[in-house]
Order: C-alpha cells, then sequence, then structure tokens
C-alpha cells in the first residue's frame, strides 16, 4: 500500500492519559519515514529510505523487513496484515536487507537507510513485496505520579511501515470490479467495494467516487488511494452535509493515476467505470 501505516504503543508504569497530557508538548510522535513506497527491479537493485526526526529528543530506530499486505476486515476497514509467507506468497522478505538495522537519530537530523536486493537465481518473472518496519524509541522520561514520592519513566514507542516491491521481468496488472454497492446511512454516503487483483503485479491506483443530482450535475467528489494485492472489502463513507432529500446517482472510476506515488513506477491497467442510484431522505 502506498500510504504508510502507523502503530502506536506506550510502555510506561503510569496511565495512558497522563503520559499523554505530560509528554505531547516534549516528545515527538514519530521518526518521519520517507519515501512511503519504494520500487527496486532487475536492473536497480538498490534503493533508500529517509528517516527525519523533527523532534526534540533523539529517536532509537529499528528496521525490519517483513511480509505483509494490504487486507480488509469484516467491516470493511483496511490494514497491513503482517504473516510468515508461504512458498507460494511472492515475499521478497527474506532477500531484501537494509543498512543500517539501527540507529540513533538525533533532533532535527536525518539518516539514510538503504536498501539491498539480492534476489535468488532463477526468480520467475513478477513482483515481490515486503514491508519496511521502522521502530522508533524516544528517550524516557519522567513522569510525576498522583504521589509527590512517586515517578514513573515512560516511552512513546511508534513503527512506521512502508511498502517496497520488487519487480522482475514482465510484470503487468489489473483489477476486477466484484461489488459496488452505495447506501445512505444517518448523514453518511456508504459505498462498498469489493476489488480483486489480475496479473502478476499489484494494482496501486485510486476510486474516485461522484455524487451526482438528477440532472448530472457533481454534488460531492471524493478520492480514495486503492492498492489491491489481494482481493479487499472495501468500505468507504463520505459527508453528505448539504445534500438535499432526492435521487442521485453514485458514479465509481479506478484507475491508475496515484499522487502520492511518481507515476513512472505505476503499472498501467484498464480504468472501470460504474454507476448506481442511491436516495437521500
Amino acid at each position: 500500500m502506498a500510504t504508510p501505516t502507523f502503530t502506536r504503543t506506550m510502555a510506561t508504569a503510569a496511565a495512558l492519559a497522563v503520559a499523554a497530557l505530560v509528554l505531547s508538548p516534549f516528545v515527538s510522535w514519530a521518526v518521519r519515514v520517507e519515501p512511503p513506497s519504494v520500487f527496486l527491479d532487475n536492473r536497480t537493485n538498490t534503493g533508500q529510505v529517509y528517516l527525519t526526526n523533527a523532534g526534540t529528543v533523539a529517536e532509537e530506530c529499528t528496521v525490519e523487513l517483513r511480509f505483509g499486505y494490504p487486507d480488509t476486515d469484516s467491516a470493511g476497514g483496511i490494514f497491513v496484515r503482517m504473516v510468515d509467507p508461504t512458498p507460494e506468497q511472492p515475499s521478497a522478505a527474506a532477500w531484501i536487507r537494509a543498512f543500517p538495522r539501527r540507529v540513533v537519530v538525533p533532533p532535527g537530523r536525518r539518516q539514510v537507510v538503504r536498501l539491498l536486493a539480492t534476489p535468488p537465481a532463477g526468480l520467475p518473472e513478477g513482483e515481490y513485496w515486503t514491508r519496511l518496519v521502522v521502530t522508533s524509541r524516544g528517550a524516557p522520561m519522567a513522569v510525576a505520579g498522583t504521589d509527590s514520592m512517586g515517578r514513573a519513566s515512560v516511552a512513546l514507542v511508534v513503527s512506521t511501515i512502508i511498502a517496497v516491491n520488487y519487480r522482475n521481468g514482465s510484470v503487468r496488472t489489473g483489477v476486477a470490479l466484484d461489488d459496488f454497492r452505495a447506501t445512505v446511512e444517518h448523514d453518511s454516503l456508504i459505498v462498498r467495494l469489493g476489488l480483486a487483483r489480475h496479473g502478476n503485479a499489484a494494482f496501486l491506483g485510486t476510486a474516485r467516487i461522484q455524487l451526482r443530482d438528477a440532472a448530472g450535475g457533481p454534488r460531492g467528489e471524493w478520492d480514495t488511494p486503492m492498492a489491491v494485492y489481494y482481493a479487499i472489502n472495501r468500505r468507504l463513507a463520505f459527508p453528505l452535509e448539504g445534500v438535499g432529500p432526492g435521487s442521485y446517482t453514485v458514479h465509481l472510476l479506478v484507475n491508475t493515476i496515484r499522487e502520492d506515488i511518481p507515476q513512472s513506477s505505476v503499472l498501467p491497467a484498464p480504468p472501470i467505470e460504474r454507476s448506481v442510484a442511491v436516495d437521500v431522505r
């Protein structure tokens, strides 16, 4: 998936609420990791990412490569599923390495992490995936407890996940629309999308949702990045503020335009367009 995923855990003996109130003005939430995705291939087997510490304390960072891909839960929410790959899955986690694997980034400084792909001989054509996981730990800070005699040490731990894709030989992609529904729930337009990938590489694109009135005029438009590695079933919610009662058409366009990824790294695929009717009461 091209947009980074963030997870936060708090290692502390103090209450989470107390830590947030005390530390938020002083501790950076995370080291920024750029770019949000890296593409390697059999001609260019090296790449790099940058860790930038915009906070006021040093951040200890560890870097690891794990196999994962975007998936959806039963409610249609998106997340990155991390798994131990089977032999049939196109994992690059075992043969893409990162240097350094551990580093302390001082405040206001930037650190380069270099990537090197050493794929096995005879690797079949296609795209192979891994996720670069950067975990940063800010310097522990003392927090006063409710008892004037007690203190606790609080450390903030933040993980940032970006995509690393390796393309070997001829790669192609496409996407099939298996489900497209639209309903109105309270003051929101709810769109359900079922997408399945074709080809031997991930589909990276955008789903544009447009709400049109009876005369065909646009009443709302929303873009959502889409990364389809395996079949996903998304639930998207959009506000209907200012949209009066009536009959409308929800128009869907799925294409391979991405604002967060260089277009040269996005594989072409035929666009998909569909429309469904929806009533706003």
